[in-house]
């Protein structure tokens, strides 16, 4: 039975990753985006970042079991057709570069966990495109990403916290999500603000 007294699944995990969810507001890239202040260079820069972190993650999910029973299409969630269009918008092309390391999604609940910090980005998305006002003229092109799923944005979240409610009523599971979306958010800080590397000791 439902303890009536619970917040529910989607309450647990903003409570369990709202320190983690701030921290990413004060890595530099997002800091200087949300000031409206990012260069054209930087702005492309993060977006080439985003791309490989969002195609890692989506590798992830898709080898982990269908979410479909929880009524989630992870197909219709890939945000790195959205990516490589701003990218062709400013006339950049991806790069090559290393992926992230990301939690395992062996599981369902592990799977929405970690899609919760990507769905969770669409959120301030549209605030946040027009902060690029200085470097794009009005419209999509190089603003894709951040409008996310534009009139059908309300739907697909309605959708997603549904999700989240309904995996998340078994408390084993809910501990999953949870688990996975923290490390995610950690994945995510690290991939943007990398450690730096140890100076060269000498040995003369």
């Amino acid at each position: 039975m439902t303890d009536l007294k619970d917040p529910g699944a989607r309450h647990a995990l903003r409570l369990a990753t709202a320190a983690a969810h701030e921290r990413l507001h004060h890595l530099p890239d997002f800091a200087v985006l949300a000031r409206g202040e990012i260069t054209r260079p930087a702005y492309i820069a993060v977006l080439q970042r985003q791309l490989a972190f969002h195609t890692a993650l989506e590798r992830q999910i898709a080898g982990a079991p269908s979410l479909r029973p929880w009524g989630i299409d992870a197909q219709e969630r890939r945000r790195t057709p959205m990516l490589r269009a701003d990218l062709a918008a400013l006339g950049a092309t991806p790069q090559e570069m290393g992926m992230p390391s990301l939690p395992p999604a062996g599981s369902a609940a592990q799977a929405l966990g970690s899609l919760y910090v990507s769905e969770g980005s669409t959120l301030g998305g549209r605030e946040l495109s027009r902060r690029l006002d200085h470097l794009l003229p009005p419209g999509t092109p190089g603003r894709a990403f951040l409008l996310g799923y534009g009139e059908q944005h309300g739907a697909m979240w309605r959708s997603f916290c549904a999700a989240l409610e309904a995996c998340g009523a078994d408390p084993g599971r809910r501990a999953e999500m949870t688990a996975a979306a923290l490390a995610t958010f950690a994945a995510f800080e690290a991939w943007f603000n990398p450690a730096p590397e140890p100076a060269a000791t000498s040995t003369v």
